[in-house]
């Protein structure tokens, strides 16, 4: 309970300064929450031991690809939306601008740094936060349905538009398989690989083609409403067994 009181009240000295034109690094928020972790493995080593044995105990490495890569997909489909409501809707740019650019995280690390950063600690620090946190604590007071929404919503509020739908949905999906799993490491490795995939795809992709080229841009959008459906299927199947436990 107390490293949850610790990063909500450090979260909300972020967006104050944040909202004040202050700059603050996020990661040092990410940081401190692994440290945490770490510190507190020297109690809880073997649970820690146990669960790394165990990543693929209830779900395979192919399964848990091919829950990464749907919700990849989906994210570039999100990513075209966006960009359509911004070249088509008056205004809407300014207002993205004069409302998510307080809130969004500023990364003070440079080039390897930031990959690092959104490859190995985001994951880390984010399935620490909302799967292994907010979603166990909210367990406890709501109704699982409501804790899986919440803790979703709290997990896209951190990203940009664009981002956002997607982020809630890619939470969804981590929800589902930490309660399935009751294993955090098996959810840190499926955001490993989502943040991994997509970071290959925009540095592969230096001609900009996945939003110039209309092969590709007709290529993606058919495999992000595929991956939508198979989303809303899988959800839909996984849903029924967790809320019966």
């Amino acid at each position: 309970m107390e490293v949850l009181i610790i990063i909500l009240a450090l979260i909300g000295i972020f967006i104050i300064f944040q909202f004040a034109g202050y700059s603050i690094n996020y990661d040092w928020i990410g940081v401190f929450v692994i440290l945490y972790f770490i510190y507190r493995l020297r109690i809880f080593g073997d649970g820690f031991r146990h669960d790394l044995n165990n990543i693929f105990s209830k779900i395979t490495p192919k399964s848990l690809l091919l829950i990464v890569l749907v919700n990849v997909f989906f994210s570039y489909g999100m990513l075209y939306l966006s960009i359509f409501a911004l070249d088509n809707i008056p205004g809407l740019d300014s207002f993205i601008v004069a409302f998510f650019a307080p809130l969004m995280p500023v990364n003070s690390l440079m080039d390897v740094g930031a990959l690092f950063s959104t490859i190995v600690i985001s994951p880390i620090y984010e399935e620490l936060l909302f799967r292994g946190i907010f979603l166990n604590r909210l367990c406890l007071v709501v109704p699982l349905s409501f804790a899986i929404a919440i803790s979703s919503i709290l997990f896209g509020s951190l990203h940009g538009f664009g981002g956002i739908i997607s982020a809630v949905v890619f939470g969804v999906c981590m929800c589902i398989i930490y309660l399935k799993t009751q294993n955090i490491l098996t959810c840190i490795l499926a955001h490993f690989i989502n943040n991994l995939l997509a970071e290959l795809l925009y540095h592969f992709d230096s001609g900009n083609l996945i939003f110039t080229n209309d092969i590709f841009i007709v290529l993606f959008s058919i495999l992000a409403i595929v991956s939508l459906y198979l989303i809303v299927v899988s959800i839909r199947q996984e849903w029924k067994h967790i809320t019966k436990r």
